[in-house]
C-alpha cells in the first residue's frame, strides 16, 4: 500500500451531513485502514485512500443513499442516551419520534446517538408496510378512544379526499369488519404475547381480579397483572384478560385462572398473591388457589382484602347506624335537579342572587363509594342557605306543584406506606370521640387493644370532633335535639372505629416491616431485622445463601451515599411563599439504587434488588381493576352489547398496549415489524377461527343428530325391554298355574289310589301330564325371553359406551 494513502479518521464520526444528521449513524470504519462502510446502504468497503473525507461526501450525495436516509427519517426514531456510572442505560435514556433538525439539539458531548430500527432485519418499510402502519395507527386510536367499528366505514373514500397528495391515503382500506379482526386477532394477540413474555421474565407477579355485570347483562371477570417491569425499571399494572361468566362460583373462577395460566404457559408457582376485595367467594378462591399451589411446593402471600374496601365499608357502617339516611337525602337532592334543565336554571338564578361565587353544581353521591360522602356533604353545606331559599321560599311561591313530583332516577407502589396510613386513619377516627392521651403515641397494634365502648375513655359531648361549620349550625337546636345529635355522632364514630378495628390488618407484621422500603429507613438501626423478616415472609423466593447475602448488601446500602435527586423530584415556592417538595415514586428511587455498580462493573445490590422488585409489586388495593370497569363501560356501550368475548379482549388489550407503549396516545406507539406482521396475519387468523367454529358447529350438529338417534334407539330399547319384562311376568303366572295343576293331579291320584276309583286315577293322570307339558312349554318361552333380554341389555351397554366416548371427544375439542 502506498505511503500517501489517507486512513479512515475517527474524528469524521463527529461531523454532520448536509441535513445536519450525524454521520456516525451510518458511517463505520472498514476492515482496512483506508476504507469505510455505510450501514444504511449496506455497502461493501468503500475506498477513502485517495480522496479522504471527500470520498465520504461523494457517497452522502449519492441518490440511493439520500432515498434510504429519507425512508429512515420517516420510519425510525433516534435514541439519545447519557451514560452514567451509577445508572442503567434504560433509566437514563429518552426517545423522540422525530429526527433532530439541527446540530444544536445534539450539542452535548456526553450524549450517544443511535438509530433504533423498526425490525430486526435493519431495513426500511416498503410501501405496503407503510400503508399497514397507517391502518395500525388508526386501529390503535379506535381502541384507545372507544370509537365504534362502524366509524371506519367509507374511510377509504374519505381519506383520499382529505389528503389528495398522499399515496398511503389512497391505499388506506380498513372497514368495520377488518377493524374488528385487526384488533381482536392482530394487535390484541400481539400485545398479549408481549405481556406474557414480560411476565415470564419476572421472579414473582400479582394477580388482581374482580367481577362486574356489564351492559350485556353478563358477569365479566377482569384479570390484571402487577409486576416489576425490567424494561421500565418500575412496577406496572397491566390488563391480562376478561372472561364472561354465568354463575361466578369460586370453583368456576379458580378453574378459569388455572386454565388461563396453563394455556399461556405461566408458572403458577410464580404467583405471589391475589389482590381481591372481601366477598366470601373471593376468600374461597384464594384458599383454592393456595391449595393448588401447595401441590406444586409453593404458596400464596396472604394480606387480606383490599384496604380501600375496608375503609369504604367502615364509613358505610358508621352512616347507617345513625339512621340519619344522609345517603337518601344526597341522592334525592341530586335526582331533583338531574333530569330538569328548568330546575337547574331556577337554582342557579336563586344562587346568583345570594352568592354568585358559590359552586352551582350539585355533586352526585354513589351508593358504592361511601368514602366520597364527605365531599358531597361539604358541597351541600356550602350551598345550604341557597338550598333553603330555593326549596322553602322559591318553590312554594313560584312552582308549588313541583314539590310533589320528584322521582329518583395513583398508580405508583404504596405498599411501604400502607401500614402507616392505616394506623393514622384509625388513630384519626378514634381521636374524634376518644381522649387524645389514650390514642397518642400508640402503634397500630396498641390501638387495636383499646376498648371503644369504655365510657371513661370517651371525650365529652362538647369535645366531639364535628367541625366548625356543624358546631355553628346546631346552635339553634334545643337541648334534647342536641343530646340526640351528639349520641348519633358518637354512634357513627364508634361504628366506624369498630369496623376498622375488626378488619384493618394492623397486627400484620409483614405490612409493618414493609415500611423499611422508605427512603429514610436506611438510618434506622432495626432496619436490618425488618428487611430479613420481609425476605423470609415471601414464599419460595430466597434460599439460605441468598438470605446471608441480603444481610451483607443491606449493611452496605445503609452506608451508601444517596443522590438527593433520586428522592426529590422538584422543589418550588408557591405564591404565598410556602415551600413545596415533590418526591419521586418509591420504585423510581429503588431503580436508581439498583443501578449502582461495583468497581468491576457488576450490580452492587443483586440480592436486595431481587427482594425489592418482588415486594413492591404487592398490591395495596383493587383500584386498577375497578378503574378497568370504567374502560369496560366505554367499550361495551348500550349499542355494542353484541361484542364477542374475543373482541372485548382485543379492545382491552390494545387499549392497555397504547397506554403502556404510547403513554395513552396511539401516535406515540412505535410500530414495529412484528406488529405489522401481526396485523398482516390477523385476517388469516380470523378466517382460521371462523373455519374452526364452522367445523365445530358441524361436529356439534352431527353429534347432536347422533345423540338424537341414540336417544330414540334407547327409548325403543326401553319400550322393548318393558314388553319382554311384561311377557316374562305373564310366563311366571302361567308357570304357577301349571304347578297348581300338577299339584292338584298328584293330590287326586293319591285319593284315587286310596279309594280304588279308576276314574279319579285317570283324571289325575290327565291333570299331571297336562301340567308337565304346559310347564315344559313355559320354560322354553322363558329361556327365549331371557336370551332376548340379555341381548337387549348388552346392546344398551354398547350404546352407552359409545355415547360416553363421544362426550369425551367433545370435551377434548
Amino acid at each position: 500500500m502506498p505511503k500517501n494513502q489517507t486512513k479512515f479518521n475517527i474524528n469524521w464520526l463527529s461531523r454532520f451531513d448536509d441535513s445536519k444528521i450525524p454521520v456516525k449513524i451510518w458511517l463505520k470504519a472498514g476492515p482496512s485502514s483506508s476504507t469505510f462502510k455505510c450501514t444504511l446502504c449496506q455497502t461493501n468497503e468503500l475506498d477513502c485512500g485517495n480522496q479522504g473525507w471527500k470520498a465520504v461526501e461523494q457517497h452522502m450525495k449519492n441518490v440511493k443513499h439520500k432515498q434510504i436516509l429519507q425512508q429512515w427519517k420517516e420510519n425510525v426514531k433516534f435514541v439519545v442516551s447519557s451514560p452514567s456510572s451509577n445508572s442503567s442505560s434504560s433509566a437514563s435514556s429518552f426517545s423522540s419520534s422525530c429526527i433532530p433538525s439541527s446540530s444544536s439539539s445534539l450539542s452535548s458531548t456526553s450524549s450517544i446517538i443511535t438509530l433504533e430500527m423498526n425490525n430486526n432485519k435493519h431495513k426500511a418499510l416498503n410501501f405496503e408496510d407503510q400503508v399497514i402502519k397507517a391502518e395500525t395507527l388508526w386501529a390503535l386510536n379506535i381502541a384507545q378512544r372507544g370509537f365504534s367499528y362502524n366509524s371506519c366505514n367509507e374511510l377509504n373514500e374519505l381519506f383520499p379526499l382529505m389528503f389528495p397528495d398522499s399515496n398511503i391515503a389512497t391505499k388506506f382500506s380498513i372497514q368495520s369488519n377488518k377493524m374488528s379482526y385487526v384488533i381482536s386477532h392482530g394487535l390484541g394477540s400481539y400485545f398479549k404475547k408481549k405481556l406474557i413474555d414480560d411476565i415470564k421474565k419476572t421472579d414473582k407477579f400479582v394477580l388482581i381480579f374482580d367481577e362486574q355485570t356489564n351492559n350485556q347483562n353478563k358477569k365479566q371477570l377482569d384479570m390484571w397483572f402487577r409486576y416489576w417491569c425490567n424494561e421500565k425499571q418500575l412496577v406496572v399494572n397491566r390488563f391480562y384478560k376478561t372472561i364472561t361468566l354465568g354463575h361466578a362460583y369460586a370453583k368456576t373462577i379458580r378453574d378459569v385462572i388455572i386454565e388461563s395460566f396453563a394455556t399461556d404457559g405461566l408458572d403458577l408457582k410464580k404467583l405471589l398473591m391475589l389482590s381481591r376485595d372481601n366477598p366470601n367467594v373471593n376468600i374461597a378462591i384464594e384458599k383454592m388457589i393456595d391449595s393448588e399451589m401447595q401441590k406444586h411446593g409453593s404458596s400464596l402471600l396472604k394480606l387480606g382484602s383490599c384496604s380501600i374496601h375496608i375503609v369504604h365499608n367502615a364509613f358505610k357502617s358508621g352512616l347507617l347506624v345513625s339512621k340519619w339516611h344522609v345517603e337518601n337525602f344526597c341522592l334525592d337532592l341530586y335526582s331533583w335537579f338531574k333530569c330538569s334543565p328548568a330546575r337547574q336554571e331556577d337554582f342557579k338564578n336563586v344562587l346568583e342572587e345570594i352568592d354568585y361565587l358559590l359552586e352551582k353544581t350539585i355533586l352526585y353521591f354513589s351508593i358504592t363509594r361511601w368514602v366520597l360522602m364527605g365531599k358531597v356533604v361539604k358541597r351541600i353545606l356550602n350551598q345550604w342557605d341557597v338550598l333553603c331559599e330555593y326549596f322553602l321560599c322559591f318553590l312554594p311561591q313560584k312552582q308549588p306543584s313541583q314539590i310533589k313530583e320528584n322521582k329518583r332516577y395513583e398508580k405508583e407502589p404504596l405498599i411501604h406506606v400502607l401500614y402507616h396510613e392505616m394506623t393514622e386513619l384509625f388513630r384519626d377516627v378514634l381521636s374524634s370521640f376518644i381522649k387524645t392521651d389514650v390514642v397518642q403515641h400508640k402503634s397500630g397494634q396498641e390501638l387495636l387493644i383499646i376498648t371503644l365502648d369504655q365510657v371513661n375513655l370517651w371525650r365529652s359531648e362538647k369535645e366531639l370532633r364535628i367541625g366548625e361549620q356543624t358546631t355553628k349550625l346546631i346552635s339553634s337546636l334545643n337541648f334534647d335535639e342536641k343530646k340526640s345529635f351528639y349520641q348519633d355522632v358518637r354512634k357513627i364514630y364508634e361504628a366506624i372505629g369498630n369496623y376498622l378495628k375488626k378488619n384493618l390488618p394492623l397486627d400484620n407484621i409483614l405490612l409493618r416491616d414493609l415500611q423499611v422500603l422508605n427512603y429514610s429507613s436506611k438510618s434506622d438501626p432495626t432496619s436490618n431485622d425488618q428487611i430479613l423478616r420481609v425476605a423470609r415472609a415471601i414464599p419460595n423466593l430466597f434460599n439460605d445463601r441468598e438470605i446471608d447475602s441480603l444481610t451483607n448488601e443491606w449493611i452496605l446500602y445503609c452506608f451508601e451515599l444517596i443522590d438527593e435527586s433520586w428522592i426529590i423530584k422538584d422543589k418550588y415556592i408557591d405564591a404565598n411563599g410556602l415551600d413545596h417538595i415533590k418526591y419521586h415514586s418509591i420504585d423510581y428511587y429503588w431503580s436508581k439504587v439498583f443501578s449502582i455498580l461495583t468497581n468491576n462493573g457488576t450490580p452492587k445490590y443483586q440480592t436486595l434488588a431481587k427482594l425489592i422488585r418482588n415486594v413492591l409489586i404487592i398490591a395495596h388495593g383493587n383500584a386498577d381493576v375497578e378503574r378497568g370497569f370504567s374502560i369496560n363501560s366505554n367499550i361495551i356501550t348500550d349499542n355494542r352489547t353484541l361484542l364477542s368475548e374475543t373482541s372485548i379482549n382485543g379492545l382491552r388489550l390494545v387499549y392497555d398496549g397504547v397506554k403502556y407503549f404510547g403513554c395513552g396516545s396511539a401516535h406515540k406507539v412505535v410500530i414495529t415489524s412484528d406488529m405489522i406482521d401481526a396485523v398482516k396475519k390477523s385476517s388469516s387468523s380470523y378466517r382460521e377461527e371462523l373455519l374452526a367454529k364452522t367445523a365445530n358447529n358441524v361436529r356439534n350438529t352431527a353429534n347432536n343428530n347422533d345423540k338424537q338417534l341414540i336417544s330414540i334407539e334407547r327409548q325403543h330399547q326401553i319400550e322393548e325391554e318393558k314388553k319382554l319384562l311384561e311377557k316374562q311376568k305373564g310366563l311366571d303366572k302361567e308357570m304357577k298355574e301349571a304347578e297348581l295343576l300338577i299339584k292338584e293331579g298328584t293330590n287326586r291320584l293319591e285319593d284315587g289310589l286310596k279309594n280304588g276309583s279308576m276314574s279319579e286315577i285317570y283324571a289325575a293322570k290327565l291333570l299331571v301330564s297336562g301340567g308337565h307339558e304346559k310347564l315344559t312349554t313355559i320354560n322354553e318361552k322363558q329361556r327365549q325371553v331371557t336370551n332376548e333380554l340379555d341381548k337387549l341389555r348388552l346392546k344398551r351397554k354398547d350404546s352407552l359406551t359409545h355415547e360416553q366416548s363421544m362426550n369425551k371427544k367433545l370435551k377434548k375439542i
